[in-house]
């Protein structure tokens, strides 16, 4: 479900298209799957698969940080770096 992460500096129209761009990860062409990997390649660093299980599926921040042993902190700093190095379009 979406909604709207006030500590990241996006409009809500922006984080909407970044979340519904995110969640259709599974459907997309192989050149935009390459680009959202390597974004959180980038925005993750060494908890890009975490990133990449949150913002690309439905499961919740608990369920990831357990099974990627970090914590809720360091994949929500994440996510924020994710949303705000968003390209324009994908």
């Amino acid at each position: 479900m979406y909604r709207y992460k006030r500590g990241i500096r996006c409009s809500y129209d922006r984080q909407g298209y970044i979340y519904f761009t995110s969640r259709q990860y599974r459907f997309l062409p192989a050149e935009k799957k390459e680009k959202i990997r390597k974004l959180c390649r980038e925005a993750g660093g060494e908890n890009s698969q975490a990133l990449l299980a949150f913002v690309t599926s439905d499961k919740s921040a608990t369920e990831v940080c357990m099974a990627h042993f970090i914590s809720k902190a360091t994949l929500y700093r994440a996510v924020q770096r994710y949303y705000e190095a968003f390209p324009k379009w994908l």
